[in-house]
């Protein structure tokens, strides 16, 4: 039988910890925009920044909507700037932005031994809330692409988990049936909710194995050591 891992990016392959609040993050941009002839306060930016997501999930129809921010940054510079701005500046302001945020950013431990060991019986992907600008580069810069066929990222669909199209997308390209899929993840409301309602089956990190929605995981674990015990046992 074909078998297929889907797996979530970040809480359950990278280990990550950011902060969007901290002013200082808007001090620091604002200042690195003004080099570009964008000149906006770091209480004005922030308030762009989180004002521009509110006013694109009021404005979708997604039942899950899920932003862009290359495009929220892209009307941040082409509101307060004097010129246009091409797509290399705005992708690095928005990359910049993601690198002042961050406080922490590692893979789990044990993880790359595991994810060798089983992309030699399974055909991996990605199926991840994440802004592409962002996930892809961090995805190479760690050494996970070579693990994954394919990387589905909410922000390039508009919509993001638990929507069914995502999983069922990830199915469609690698040619699997649901029976024959299995989702990681780490939040039950999104990725047990997601999976299960697809058909796959799901394995929770670093949960309990809590009931949502009268839907329970298939397995659960701590510890990149024991996930291929418990595929094991699921296959």
């Amino acid at each position: 039988m074909k078998k297929a891992i889907f797996f979530d990016l970040y809480g359950t392959l990278i280990d990550i910890r950011t902060n969007e609040h901290d002013p200082g993050v808007y001090s620091f941009l604002s200042r690195y925009l003004s080099y570009h002839s964008v000149y906006i306060t770091p209480e004005e930016l922030k308030g762009s920044y989180f004002g521009g997501i509110e006013k694109y999930f009021d404005q979708s129809g997604e039942e899950y909507p899920e932003v862009n921010v290359l495009e929220v940054f892209n009307e941040i510079l082409h509101g307060h700037g004097i010129r246009s701005y091409d797509l290399s500046v705005i992708t690095d302001t928005t990359l910049l932005f993601r690198l002042l945020t961050m406080r922490n950013f590692d893979l789990f431990p044990y993880l790359n031994e595991t994810l060798t060991r089983l992309s030699r019986d399974y055909s991996m992907a990605i199926i991840a809330d994440a802004q592409w600008v962002f996930a892809e580069p961090e995805i190479e810069m760690l050494g996970l692409g070579r693990f994954f066929k394919l990387k589905i990222l909410s922000s390039q669909y508009s919509y993001k988990k638990p929507d069914l199209r995502l999983y069922e997308l990830g199915m469609e390209k690698l040619e699997v049936k649901p029976e024959e899929s299995v989702y990681i993840g780490s939040i039950a409301r999104r990725d047990l909710v997601g999976a299960k309602k697809a058909g796959m089956k799901c394995v929770l990190f670093r949960s309990e194995c809590p009931e949502h929605e009268n839907l329970i995981a298939d397995g659960c674990f701590f510890d990149y050591t024991v996930l291929e015990n418990i595929l094991n046992a699921i296959f």
